[in-house]
C-alpha cells in the first residue's frame, strides 16, 4: 500500500509546488488511507487552499483551533498558515483538495484586490481558517467537473468562479479584516516605480542600488519594503517572474534552451534550469517535449 508523506523544509513549509505559471491551480482527489498512519503532518505553503470533504471524517488542526469535518463540508485555509489533518473513525476519508496561488485573484501586488482585500485578509489571524457555506461546497465540486473536463477557456471560468467565492467570504467579514493592512497611496507609487523597473529590465543583471536609489531609500529599506509589500523577496519576485518570460520563449520553439537562458536573465542554463524545475515542477526540455507531445 502506497505512504504519502508530505516533504517539508526545516520550517514546516512544504517544499512541493502545487502549480504551473501559466495557471496557478491544482485540484486533486485526496484518499487519507494513501497517507503515513492516515495523517498529513503539520505543514504550511503560500497558496490558499480549500478542501471539501467527500467521504469519511477528518480533523483538520488549523493553527490553534480544530475542525472536525463531516461529509459535505468545507474549510478554507489561508496562505502561510500551519495545518494538519489527521482521519477520523474507520471510514476511509477522501478530500477533495484545490490548491492555488493568491495571484491567480490579484494579479499584480499593486491592484485594489491585493492591497485591500486579500493583503488585509491574509494578515488577520482570526481568518486562518473559514467553514464554507453549503452553496460554496457545490462550487468547489462545480469547478473540480470543469477542472477535469479541460473545455474551452475552463480557466477564466475557474478564476472567476474563485473571485465570486472570496468576495462573498469577505464581504461578510469585512470587520475582521485587519485594520491598517490596505497600502497608502504614496506606498503604491513606489512599489509601482519598483515593479515596472523589474520588468523593464529583468532580462539585465539588476542592481539593488539602483533599484533602492528610484524610491530614495536605503538597500535593506527597499528590501523590507518590497517583501512588506508582495510577500515576496525581491530575487523571489524576479525569479518568478524571468521563469513566466522564459515559459513564453519556450513555447514559441524558436529559440535553444541556452538561449532563453540568456535572454530572460539567468546568465547560464543551470540556473535557469533549477529555477523553472522549482516554478514547474519540470526541466525546461521536458516542458518543451510536453508542448510537442500535446
Amino acid at each position: 500500500m502506497q505512504s504519502i508523506r508530505i516533504q517539508t523544509d526545516e520550517n514546516q513549509r512544504e517544499i512541493f509546488e502545487h502549480e504551473t505559471v501559466q495557471f496557478p491551480l491544482m485540484i486533486k482527489h485526496d484518499h487519507l488511507n494513501d497517507y503515513f498512519e492516515r495523517y498529513v503532518c503539520c505543514h504550511w505553503h503560500e497558496d490558499f487552499e480549500i478542501a471539501v470533504i467527500l467521504q469519511g471524517n477528518m480533523c483538520y488542526q488549523v493553527k490553534d483551533h480544530s475542525f472536525n469535518l463531516n461529509p459535505g463540508d468545507g474549510i478554507v485555509i489561508n496562505s502561510r498558515v500551519p495545518h494538519t489533518v489527521m482521519a477520523l473513525g474507520e471510514a476511509e476519508p477522501v478530500v477533495l483538495t484545490t490548491i492555488f496561488s493568491p495571484y491567480l485573484l490579484y494579479g499584480t501586488p499593486a491592484s485594489t484586490i491585493y492591497q485591500e482585500l486579500l493583503s488585509p485578509y491574509m494578515n488577520t489571524p482570526e481568518l486562518a481558517g473559514i467553514l464554507l457555506p453549503e452553496h460554496d461546497v457545490e462550487t468547489m465540486k462545480e469547478i473540480d467537473a470543469l477542472y477535469q473536463e479541460a473545455s474551452f477557456g475552463v480557466e477564466l471560468k475557474i478564476k472567476g468562479m474563485l473571485c465570486n467565492l472570496f468576495y462573498d467570504l469577505l464581504s461578510r467579514r469585512r470587520y475582521m479584516l485587519s485594520p491598517g493592512k490596505a497600502a497608502k497611496e504614496e506606498s503604491l507609487s513606489r512599489l509601482r516605480i519598483l515593479l515596472d523597473a523589474i520588468h523593464e529590465n529583468y532580462a539585465q543583471q539588476l542592481s539593488l542600488t539602483e533599484l533602492a536609489s528610484k524610491i530614495a531609500v536605503s538597500k535593506e529599506g527597499c528590501c523590507r519594503f518590497f517583501k512588506s509589500m508582495t510577500g515576496k523577496t525581491i530575487s523571489q519576485y524576479l525569479e518568478d517572474y524571468r521563469v513566466s518570460q522564459g515559459i513564453l520563449l519556450l513555447q514559441e520553439d524558436q529559440y535553444s534552451i541556452m538561449q532563453v537562458s540568456y535572454l530572460v536573465g539567468f546568465g547560464n542554463p543551470g540556473r535557469f534550469s533549477a529555477a523553472f524545475a522549482r516554478r514547474m515542477n519540470c526541466t525546461p526540455s521536458q516542458y518543451r517535449k510536453k508542448l510537442k507531445d500535446m
